[in-house]
């Protein structure tokens, strides 16, 4: 019983003074409480305090500025903010502490092929329409190349041929003592002929390059597609390069520590702010949904910049709105 009474006692003496003067504690506990809770790494609810972010690394090769990419961003965060009526993210570029939301232009093969399609007059939409045109210009292009191979590695080794013809000339009248006035102005014609020709295939080459780059872009994009819809159809392959990569447009990671959003991919100013706002959701805690049109759908399809029933539904459950 003794013991018993030496726990109630105390407790009850903290109990009464916490009822008389919470409102002189309360404040001054709230912000320790809140750095150790963060410390920790502990989570509440993602709708009770805004997400800080800021921006990491920012590849210029997208061709965008940053201040481009952060109106973008708070275009994104709006899409969510606006119709909760709550201050879900907050942008905070001096933010480096735990949890702080990391946003990262990462540019690599993705955007490449996107913006050589771009270049090529290609526009792309998430739907098997637009897989089944790709693929017929794939084999368009693909012929062309063939064709075009086939013809430059005859023409090389033609070259390769009169070349070797030549040095083997050069080398027989040079162990004779040299050539004779005449033989050595054909020898000199041949070898402006060699020249010139090895110019032209340095430029057919270099177109070759090109082509090669266009076919494994559109490569790229058809792999993405079938995946991304699901579709039973043959994997294309790259020529002269492997791309064994995932297509992720964007990917939103936490190690429970830090989080980051890394944005790999986006045809348009309306495709980075969907995908900018898919991955905020995520941030958020949100799963995919099965809308089509929804921000949170897995594929970048829709056209809108509202959020459908489907999000804010998700919405409303994570930050427990009614």
């Amino acid at each position: 019983m003794k013991k018993i009474l030496k726990i109630l006692i105390p407790l009850l003496i903290l109990g009464t003074i916490w009822y008389q003067y919470q409102d002189i504690i309360r404040p001054r506990l709230s912000p320790i409480l809140s750095e150790i809770v963060s410390w920790l790494g502990i989570k509440g609810d993602p709708c009770d305090e805004p997400i800080p972010y800021s921006i990491g690394a920012f590849d210029t090769r997208f061709g965008i500025s940053e201040d481009y990419f952060i109106s973008a961003l708070s275009d994104a965060e709006a899409i969510w903010e606006k119709p909760s009526g709550i201050n879900l993210f907050v942008y905070a570029p001096d933010d480096s502490g735990r949890g702080a939301l990391a946003v990262n232009l990462v540019y690599d093969f993705r955007q490449q092929a996107t913006s050589k399609l771009a270049a090529l007059g290609i526009t792309v939409k998430e739907n098997r329409a637009s897989y089944d045109s790709l693929k017929i210009k794939y084999t368009e292009m693909k012929a062309e190349f063939t064709t075009a191979k086939s013809d430059f590695d005859a023409r090389v080794q033609i070259f390769n041929e009169e070349l070797k013809a030549y040095e083997e000339r050069v080398k027989y009248l040079n162990a004779r003592g040299g050539a004779p006035k005449g033989e050595y102005e054909k020898l000199q014609t041949s070898k402006s002929a060699l020249n010139e020709e090895a110019s032209e295939l340095q430029v057919i080459q270099t177109k070759m390059v090109e082509m090669v780059d266009d076919l494994n872009s559109v490569v790229v994009i058809l792999n993405r597609l079938a995946n991304a819809l699901n579709l039973s159809v043959d994997s294309y392959n790259t020529i002269g390069a492997s791309r064994g990569e995932s297509f992720e447009e964007g990917v939103y990671t936490s190690d429970g520590i830090s989080q980051k959003i890394d944005i790999f991919e986006f045809s348009s100013r309306s495709k980075l702010l969907r995908v900018l706002a898919h991955e905020l959701g995520h941030a958020l805690g949100i799963e995919h949904v099965e809308d089509p049109k929804a921000i949170m759908y897995r594929l970048n399809q829709g056209n809108n910049e509202t959020l459908t029933a489907a999000d804010l539904s998700a919405l409303k459950t994570i930050c427990g709105i009614k």
